[in-house]
């Protein structure tokens, strides 16, 4: 698959080598042949062998290109991310951000890339994002259509750089606001420095800004193992793949009221699986 020059992809890492290895193989089926990856620090001698792992792993790789980012400090999920984001943003005019449990299906990478074509210049526009919820997943449909919703997903998502630039540059401005699953994420007994989403949420919700999602999920989640560090053990993420025969990218496109109340339900009765 042939990914625009000024299109980057990220994807961030730790210690589950296996999970990784997966997300991997996808890349490699879908000929992604360049890739920048982020590896926080290590924590113990635990995760010090699975870095290992993971290091050997990437160097023995014949099929991708890693411009490999290892940092020596633990930074924590948070501020890995955020340092690995503003890199991208600094090399790139649109970057795709991948997690070693979030595996792309077949039409990921055309959906973003599509995308972020299409709503380059609409300044509603936050983020494009890969993952759809079971409840708004569409099961029968043969043709891959881009919906617009008010909620933020993080699995397998993307962005433009100069649209990060400036969420980084007024997110810490944005004063108190309103939304149930803001204040619902700052009741939970949490670590919320882990929780990089949550200012983004909030900036997106000042600005009244939404998120085009897929209306059938290309990306499957498999952190929800036990394994990840913000993660639980569910079955209640899983999605049905089904091959699109076409696409349908909507360039004048409306939040849709309906889907959006639908996801914030189903958010705010899973969120403690989330965080």
């Amino acid at each position: 698959m042939i990914i625009p020059s000024n299109i980057g992809i990220a994807l961030f890492a730790y210690n589950r080598p296996s999970h990784l290895r997966r997300v991997l193989i996808a890349l490699e089926d879908y000929k992604i042949d360049k890739i920048h990856i982020f590896i926080d620090g290590p924590q113990n001698n635990k995760d010090i062998a699975c870095q290992n792992e993971i290091m050997f792993m990437l160097k023995t790789n014949k099929q991708i290109k890693f411009r490999i980012y290892k940092s020596k400090k633990n930074k924590g999920l948070s501020k890995s991310l955020e340092n690995g984001m503003k890199i991208m943003s600094n090399k790139f005019s649109s970057f795709i951000i991948l997690e070693d449990d979030c595996i792309p299906r077949k039409q990921f990478f055309n959906f973003m890339i599509k995308s972020l074509k299409t709503y380059e210049n609409n300044i509603r526009i936050q983020a494009i994002c890969g993952y759809q919820l079971p409840e708004l997943h569409s099961k029968k449909s043969k043709t891959l259509k881009s919906i617009c919703l008010k909620n933020f997903m993080s699995w397998g998502w993307a962005t433009w750089s100069k649209k990060y630039k400036i969420y980084l540059k007024n997110r810490l401005s944005v004063k108190k606001i309103n939304s149930p699953i803001i204040n619902k994420i700052k009741k939970m007994k949490t670590n919320r420095r882990n929780i990089w989403t949550l200012n983004f949420i909030k900036y997106s919700i000042s600005k009244n800004n939404f998120f085009i999602f897929p209306n059938k999920s290309q990306v499957k989640n498999i952190g929800f193992d036990g394994s990840g560090v913000n993660s639980s053990y569910t079955f209640k993420f899983n999605t049905f793949y089904t091959l699109s025969n076409n696409y349908r990218i909507d360039k004048d496109i409306k939040i849709d009221l309906r889907k959006s109340k639908v996801q914030t339900q189903v958010m705010l009765k899973r969120i403690d699986l989330f965080y």
